[in-house]
């Protein structure tokens, strides 16, 4: 089944469409997109499904939004948006393509960089990331918000995305083993490169308020002994109709548009959009979050 049967599947109408999006309300050929990135605590905690999933909402509230996949070690936004991978990582990374050759209609006029898994261990060269964080802001003429999928991995490519991004979402669940595994990779980012705030998404919450102890002793233990404020921007139910959608290769919002959980994500797009807002209005946007 498909949700964008009028949106164009074929490149060079794909291509006209970025171009004529470049013009809309004058958006300067030099916009800056605003970064944002989802990461996992751990593995196995949902990162791709929240990260996707959010990209969706964004989209049919009617934000202009690229998803991007730079999980080195799977297909996950590939599998789950059920799309063949349209680049490898390590191309990317070779600095000789151009982003938004790449990017496929997605829900609601969103766009996606579906990904291949790396052949490498993550050791890429500072300057070949820096150079395609850059491609990334570059996206601006097409998008204002870009949602990058980080997995969950400490490479050379994460540290880069947590000290440029405007705004870097931690995926945990409510368990002790996953706050203690997303507490430590916090610190290690932020040992090399100190940012005023984190934050974070509770995945696979029991229940609505359960989380919230859980963050505020991140908080104050990260402020404590980091100087590092930690807000969490949101939950996500648990619920079997999550994975049911993911096999099913459709986004749970729209599938499940009034169930707790599409409410809880709808919610955490909210959050974005006002932040992104935010960042728009200041000065210092550019490390604001």
């Amino acid at each position: 089944m498909s949700f964008e049967p009028s949106f164009p599947r074929d490149q060079a109408t794909l291509l006209r469409m970025l171009a004529k999006r470049a013009m809309i309300g004058g958006t300067p050929a030099f916009a800056k997109a605003k970064t944002f990135v989802v990461y996992g605590g751990n593995a196995q905690l949902g990162t791709t499904t929240v990260c996707h999933n959010l990209a969706c909402a964004l989209g049919l509230a009617g934000q202009r939004v690229a998803t991007i996949d730079l999980n080195p070690n799977n297909q996950g936004l590939a599998q789950i948006a059920g799309r063949t991978p349209a680049v490898a990582i390590d191309e990317l990374l070779t600095g000789r393509l151009d982003l938004h050759e790449y990017l496929v209609p997605g829900l609601a006029a969103s766009l996606l960089l579906p990904t291949d898994a790396s052949d490498g261990n993550g050791g890429w060269p500072v300057a070949s990331v820096d150079r395609l964080i850059e491609q990334i802001m570059g996206l601006g003429r097409h998008a204002d918000i870009v949602l990058i999928d980080a997995g969950s991995d400490l490479t050379s490519l994460t540290r880069e995305l947590w000290r440029m991004a405007q705004l870097f979402v931690v995926v945990l669940n409510p368990t002790a083993d996953a706050i203690t595994a997303g507490y430590e990779r916090i610190r290690t980012l932020h040992n090399g490169s100190p940012r005023k705030v984190a934050h974070v998404v509770m995945n696979r919450a029991a229940s609505e308020t359960g989380h919230v102890d859980l963050v505020a002793g991140m908080d104050t233990t990260s402020r404590k002994f980091l100087d590092l404020a930690i807000e969490s921007i949101g939950h996500v139910e648990v619920a079997s109709e999550i994975g049911a959608a993911a096999r099913a290769s459709q986004p749970f919002v729209q599938r499940y548009a009034e169930h707790a959980a599409s409410k809880s994500i709808q919610r955490i797009a909210d959050r974005l959009v006002r932040l992104s807002l935010s960042l728009s209005q200041s000065p210092t946007s550019k490390r604001a979050a």
